[in-house]
């Protein structure tokens, strides 16, 4: 039996935009779907889909499945008639395998690299007056860094000495998503953060494809520059043109996003694990995903602590900026019912 929740979890207050920047629809309260698989052993796997997936597709995969051995599985490639939500299947199936055989699903990736996985502080498009509330927050919780999202009209400048001002020892990386534009629009701006001196990295400020763009970027500044980069023949084109420093990486995929850490490795780049600002069985599966890369230390986008719930029993450990990967078998985690019945929606 495969049981399939539509669910919407609000974020907190005070995390995404400030008033004068607000999107709707809010993109935190798009449903995704949880899955359960029950197995005829016992054993439930769990697993959560990406925000909006399409129910229906799901449930066709999920019919699909019934009735097959979970050990036929490749779990590197997983033969499913449609791609579509396929990280839920794929985190859900791992749970099952890691508690059959009692180990943790960081084993079935390779193994341990890290214990622990830095992870970092996050919002949405503020103004400078937010975002000081946003630094005491990042400060009192003892994360290393804070990222934001922005776009080139945003006041950026002022948002990062806020920053600086309230948080002094918090580093801050700047993700407009493509957003300052050009390379030309990019360049004084890039200039004027890096004369503030807390700025880590500065992540897609312009399209991607201008690979001559970002290696002359990159010489003009001290942080570092990246590309948020899921596949791994992008990334390859990317070092390859002197490009960026690092990759942020985001596969939907725990075996893939262990491949392209690999990848990165052999280009002497380090990376971090994005994210969809997801809820805690999907970041449970990042976190182990990073706790099998070695070169995962930049702070990780692993984010269900700014939810109101995060749809787990027990949240993930976060002390001192660093997330603690679970040693129990699977992904670790328990569902929390009583959330999940608060929480769902028809769909």
């Amino acid at each position: 039996m495969i049981d399939m929740i539509r669910v919407p979890v609000p974020m907190q207050d005070d995390i995404i935009y400030s008033p004068e920047y607000v999107e709707t629809p809010l993109f935190s309260m798009v449903p995704k779907w949880i899955l359960k698989i029950h197995t005829d052993a016992g054993i439930i796997g769990v697993g959560e889909s990406n925000r909006g997936a399409d129910g229906a597709k799901i449930r066709k995969t999920a019919d699909a499945i019934l009735g097959k051995n979970v050990f036929d599985f490749n779990l590197t490639d997983l033969a499913l008639p449609d791609r579509h939500a396929y990280d839920a299947f794929e985190v859900a199936l791992y749970d099952i395998v890691g508690k059959a055989v009692g180990w943790p699903v960081y084993r079935l990736l390779g193994g341990l690299a890290q214990r622990e996985v830095l992870v970092g502080y996050w919002c949405g498009r503020k103004n400078a007056a937010d975002m000081r509330r946003v630094a005491q927050r990042a400060k009192a919780g003892k994360f290393t860094s804070i990222k934001i999202k922005c776009k080139l009209s945003d006041p950026v400048v002022e948002v990062i000495e806020a920053i600086a001002d309230e948080a002094p020892g918090i580093k801050a990386i700047v993700d407009p998503n493509q957003r300052f534009y050009t390379y030309e629009q990019c360049l004084p701006l890039a200039k004027e953060l890096d004369s503030i001196g807390n700025m880590m990295v500065l992540e897609d400020p312009f399209p991607k494809e201008d690979h001559e763009g970002y290696r002359k970027l990159k010489d003009q500044v001290s942080y570092k520059v990246c590309h948020h980069q899921s596949n791994p023949l992008e990334m390859i084109k990317a070092y390859s043109a002197g490009a960026v420093d690092m990759f942020n990486t985001s596969p939907a995929s725990m075996p893939r996003f262990v491949a392209n850490c690999y990848i990165a490795k052999a280009m002497g780049y380090e990376v971090w694990h994005g994210s969809s600002h997801d809820m805690g069985i999907r970041d449970a599966s990042y976190l182990h995903a990073c706790a099998a890369a070695r070169n995962c230390t930049y702070p990780s986008d692993i984010l269900s602590y700014q939810r109101v719930d995060d749809l787990i029993v027990d949240p993930i450990e976060i002390k001192d900026s660093f997330a603690i990967v679970s040693d129990k078998p699977g992904l670790g985690v328990e569902l929390d019912e009583d959330a999940l019945k608060k929480y769902s929606v028809e769909g």
